[in-house]
């Protein structure tokens, strides 16, 4: 079997629209002159690892530094801020990677260095080379149209000739098929030698997609309704709107809410046009439309600004909401302290038998049991009934 399909990436839909977003958006600050050109795109990948699965659900952008001129750095700062953040919203997730757009899925020299940055903290996280062309709807190097990402596997270090990172400084052969990616390991496990030195090998892992049933409405509301790729929108310059024929469920629903409430605005209008008209003589006084306008507005709810039954309503159901997930909070606190109450009788019970002094029958029979109870009480009458005929003699 391969190296590479030892290890297997699953990539939720969220993922490949945060990505595919983060390109739009930069590219679109770029040509209106907003941002400079960055030199890469990149952000991280949050997800769970379980052995050799690894999990991708949710992704953020990075920043890199801007203070550095010689090569690429990440800003580790903001790094930390965000992860910390997602860390309280997602506590479920971990940091398994990070993601770089490129105009290919091959890995390029930046792009490695960038990853013995990533690996100097997350020995084991993987890569993922978004193909910018590929998501644009063009073919890839392979001419296959397939999924635009490559996720590459960090193998523990190793120790390896020199001129295994020559291909750092040479980015034709970083193409090639075949040609072995080896990126520089912050760990020395001993001195380096002239002629070695310990790297990790980045290696290719199978991907496949997986989504739940959210995932799979925003994807198909995403698909259907923008259907304009990246460069077709940065060469726009109309501002007209595409109409597309084949629009998502979700957009349809909206579309007719919106149009409804566009008419409503509408009539609303014209009334408040002919009502101010009236009132001011410029129009003549229709007693029937009149009460027909009232009885409209009869039925709608008006809110002033200072409504008292609106505010208390708004108030009640802000407190109801807040209650629900004070409740909530409080289910879960009782169910973990239930949970470790079970767990600490557990091993008690556990220790008390294994540890309990062992206490032999005839013993438990004399200070416990029937024979001892009725020895002592006998004792204990006779010695009375002495002493009361010591008395009375």
């Amino acid at each position: 079997m391969s190296l590479q399909m030892l290890s297997t990436a699953v990539v939720h839909p969220l993922v490949l629209l945060n990505i595919s977003e983060h390109t739009t958006r930069t590219l679109a600050q770029v040509k209106r002159g907003k941002i400079t050109a960055p030199q890469y795109m990149c952000g991280a990948v949050l997800g769970r690892q379980v052995e050799t699965k690894f999990e991708a659900f949710l992704s953020f952008e990075l920043k890199l530094n801007e203070a550095s001129t010689e090569r690429a750095e990440f800003d580790l700062e903001h790094f930390t801020v965000r992860l910390e953040q997602l860390k309280i919203i997602f506590p479920s997730y971990d940091f398994i990677g990070w993601y770089a757009v490129s105009t290919s899925r091959q890995l390029t020299p930046g792009i490695a260095q960038l990853h013995e940055q990533i690996i100097a903290s997350h020995a084991s996280a993987i890569l993922m080379v978004f193909d910018a062309a590929l998501a644009d709807g063009a073919a890839g190097t392979d001419g296959n149209c397939s999924l635009p990402i490559c996720v590459y596997e960090t193998l523990s270090p190793v120790r390896v000739e020199r001129t295994k990172l020559e291909w750092y400084g040479e980015a034709a052969r970083a193409a090639q098929p075949g040609v072995e990616h080896f990126v520089a390991s912050a760990v020395d496990h001993s001195v380096p030698t002239e002629t070695t030195v310990w790297a990790s090998r980045l290696v290719p892992v199978q991907v496949t997609l997986d989504s739940g049933e959210a995932e799979r409405v925003a994807v198909e509301h995403v698909a259907n309704v923008s259907r304009q790729t990246n460069s077709e929108m940065l060469s726009s310059t109309s501002g007209a709107k595409e109409v597309v024929a084949d629009t998502s469920r979700m957009a349809v629903f909206l579309s007719g809410q919106r149009n409804a409430l566009e008419m409503l605005a509408k009539d609303i209008a014209v009334l408040k046009t002919y009502v101010g008209d009236v009132i001011h003589g410029r129009a003549e006084f229709d007693a029937d439309v009149v009460q027909r306008v009232q009885r409209v507005l009869s039925n709608r709810p008006v809110v002033q600004n200072n409504d008292s039954i609106f505010s208390l309503a708004m108030s009640q159901e802000e407190t109801n909401f807040q209650l629900a997930a004070y409740l909530a909070g409080i289910t879960d606190v009782v169910a973990a302290v239930r949970d470790v109450s079970l767990r600490a009788n557990s091993a008690l019970s556990y220790a008390r038998s294994k540890h309990a002094t062992y206490v032999s029958p005839s013993q438990g029979e004399g200070m416990f049991g029937m024979g001892g109870m009725m020895a002592g009480f006998g004792h204990g009458r006779m010695g009375r009934h002495r002493g009361f005929g010591s008395s009375f003699r």
